[in-house]
């Protein structure tokens, strides 16, 4: 009986702690923080007699799209700046054009492309830009010419008046504070580093899902550090990218340690080099003090630099291939450890109850920015067609929302092109919304006769928006508060209304137009694009490499590739998500999971080859690369991918370049000539080093390209390129 009554009480605590989980969940307080802001952003306004309302509620509705992301105090500020200084270019553009719409239109539309392309290519918080845009629109009244400064500085208040709202709730209610955000990434990437090290020599497949997780953690710490998240232990910027060059080292390093098969030596390195095991050890254990260093908060003992103890009468005995391979793995091991020593000492220095300070090497801070990227530009484009079909309709029809047509549309553009986000289903949503809206508008706004009647039900429409629908499309669902056309005094015209939602729709389908219209949008379609991108944009760093490595080098060349180092890696990564987004219901024949396995695999190849061009560039005057690119120009990793860039398949491509154990062979006869003619004591052990460093890191991108290739034989890109309609 007792236990009856215990498992009772046990299963409603756990049916009561389910229900406060739900309900305290980070999607229920983000919906609550959003709809209270816009319950205010109302109510505020009404009671003082401010106009404008609706400006400061779409500005919150527009930062909310951003998802339930941290807020502080100098993000609300930067939006801030930000919303006047679109409010100054866009005041300033009437001054200028006072009578002139056109040229003052041109201009608009000019400065609001700019503003959105910023907001595309800022990987931050590209709201400021956004509201940018947003304002310099808004300041516009109508084409009308009386007050309209007043009527700018009226718009601008209620933006900033909807910034500082929602800045304030975020803060104040369950505020979102991440902690330790840099060190926390970097202690999980040590997790899977250490794993990675372990297993070095172990199967391809533990291998291959270790190198995923690696970079996808290092991803994440690239992201965290570009975000810039407060921590309760204080980093600069310059000591946070000083840390994620130490763990983006320790991947590079890890990679070319485990990527090619076992070396025959890999369990005798203590045959070869007398004191291996200290080097084993310490490296084991620095990655072992690493992870547990913040969490346990003791300080690191940093073991001393190691130096190889050669046997070198054992190291005689191995060809020269072996030679090269096993001088290539020492390096590589040396080097882990003292990065590893490195980062413990940047570790200690957190720690220290002093002022954190550590020596900075050389650290390039990332931008923010992802510069000329060929999506942004063409979305930037299609913004700016859109700008001007809504601006011609709102000429020609003159729609009772007036000029917020043009404004919505524009804005919200970004949201929808180039994106997985169809216009279809945010009609879909919109319709969903209308319809509520709709029942709300007949049969409970003329029953509300007091304020808080009033807060209450713009509560629980706002939190039906954002908690039951996805955050990048709820802004759609509650574009029917709009519709509603709340204000003080509230008038109701039911013909008005239809008229509104009617327009809403008009720019929705726009939308949906310019989804298509003038650049494709179907997932297959852009999936080609990056594919075809992803192999030109390889093959131009490739060539540069080449062509420095035997003095051949251009401005173009050198401008293609820093291109490329920007963009392979993004390319990569839409790839991947446009792969992911095609119907295998028109595209059977596609195995798509060995689609997603390529994309995958390009990912590394990236890793590799953005890994071997920057050494090779370092490593550009050193003699014995020059002679041997020089002598075997033929094997150019460079050909291969140019063919590929250009359309050709797998078939089409030379039997030898097919054939993995032949290309191995034949690299392997042409390498082991080299090195009987090479005389090691003509040149430098730096020199000597550097070589053998360069063969295994081109022998790691040949063989993650014959990986690429192996999966493109068994798909059939051409059927992609079939109208599915």
């Amino acid at each position: 009986m007792q236990e009856a009554i215990q498992e009772k009480q046990h299963t409603f605590e756990n049916r009561l702690n389910s229900l406060l989980d739900f309900q305290l969940s980070k999607k229920f307080k983000f919906a609550v923080k959003v709809s209270l802001a816009m319950m205010l952003a109302y109510l505020i306004p009404f009671s003082q007699g401010w106009e404008q309302a609706q400006t400061s509620v779409i500005t919150i509705m527009l930062i909310a799209v951003a998802g339930p992301v941290s807020e502080s105090v100098s993000k609300g500020l930067k939006r801030v700046i930000g919303t006047i200084i679109g409010a100054i270019i866009g005041m300033s553009l009437i001054a200028l054009f006072p009578q002139e719409r056109l040229l003052y239109l041109l201009s608009l539309s000019i400065c609001v492309s700019i503003a959105l392309y910023l907001t595309r290519a800022y990987k931050g918080d590209n709201t400021v830009f956004m509201l940018m845009a947003v304002t310099m629109m808004m300041v516009f009244k109508n084409g009308e010419v009386d007050d309209v400064f007043l009527y700018g500085i009226d718009r601008t208040f209620m933006t900033v008046f909807g910034i500082a709202l929602y800045t304030l709730i975020s803060i104040f209610i369950w505020p979102f504070k991440s902690k330790n955000d840099t060190l926390t990434i970097t202690t999980d990437l040590l997790d899977t580093q250490e794993a990675l090290y372990r297993h070095k020599d172990n199967k391809k497949e533990k291998r291959e899902s270790l190198y995923a997780s690696v970079q996808e953690k290092e991803k994440q710490l690239s992201q965290a550090i570009i975000s810039s998240t407060s921590e309760n232990i204080s980093l600069s910027l310059s000591q946070k990218n000083a840390i994620l060059q130490d763990s983006k080292k320790i991947n590079e390093l890890l990679m070319l340690l485990s990527y090619h098969d076992k070396s025959y030596f890999a369990n005798k390195y203590d045959h070869y080099i007398y004191n291996f095991h200290k080097l084993d050890h310490d490296i084991q254990t620095l990655f072992k003090a690493l992870k547990s260093a913040i969490s346990n908060k003791k300080e690191i003992e940093v073991p001393k630099k190691w130096k190889a103890e050669y046997n070198l009468e054992a190291i005689k005995t191995l060809s020269q291939i072996d030679r090269a391979a096993f001088t290539s793995t020492m390096l590589d091991l040396s080097i882990l450890h003292e990065t590893l020593r490195s980062l413990a000492t940047k570790f200690n220095a957190i720690l220290s109850p002093y002022p954190t300070h550590f020596i900075l090497s050389k650290v390039v801070n990332p931008s923010r920015f992802k510069w000329f990227d060929v999506e942004d530009t063409k979305g930037t484009f299609v913004s700016f067609l859109i700008f001007w079909a809504t601006t011609l309709f709102w000429i020609e029809l003159n729609p009772p929302a007036g000029f917020l047509i043009v404004t919505l549309a524009t804005a919200l553009s970004v949201l929808t092109t180039f994106s997985p986000l169809k216009p279809s289903l945010l009609i879909i949503i919109f319709s969903l919304s209308f319809v509520f809206a709709t029942a709300m508008y007949i049969f409970v706004l003329p029953n509300i006769h007091y304020a808080w009647e009033l807060g209450l039900f713009i509560f629980i429409y706002s939190f039906i928006g954002f908690y039951f629908i996805p955050v990048m499309i709820s802004v759609f669902f509650l574009l029917g508060i709009a519709v509603l056309g709340l204000s003080n005094p509230m008038f109701y015209n039911f013909q008005i209304f239809l008229m509104v939602l009617f327009v809403f729709y008009l720019f929705l389908f726009v939308l949906l137009l310019f989804y298509y219209v003038p650049f494709s949008t179907k997932p297959e379609y852009l999936f080609l694009t990056m594919k075809q991108r992803f192999f030109t944009l390889s093959a131009n760093l490739m060539r540069r490499s080449n062509n420095l490595a035997i003095n051949k080098g251009s401005f173009v060349g050198r401008v293609k590739a820093k291109y490329a180092q920007l963009h392979l890696m993004y390319t990569v990564k839409k790839m991947q998500l446009w792969a992911s987004k095609i119907d295998t219901v028109y595209f059977d024949s596609i195995d798509k999971k060995l689609l997603l396995g390529f994309t995958k695999e390009t990912e590394t190849f990236v890793y590799m080859l953005q890994m071997m061009y920057e050494r090779e560039v370092q490593s550009r005057h050193n003699p014995l690369i020059l002679k041997i690119r020089a002598q075997y120009q033929s094997h150019s990793l460079a050909t291969l991918l140019e063919a590929y860039a250009n359309g050709h398949t797998v078939s089409d491509i030379d039997p030898l370049w097919r054939d993995k154990k032949q290309i191995i062979a034949k690299i392997e006869d042409s390498l082991k000539s080299f090195l009987n003619e090479m005389e090691p004591e003509q040149y430098s052990q730096n020199e000597v080093i550097e070589f053998y460093e360069n063969i295994s890191l081109r022998r790691n991108v040949w063989a993650s390209l014959l990986s690429c290739q192996e999966m493109m034989e068994n798909l059939n890109f051409k059927v992609l390129e079939n109208n599915r309609f």
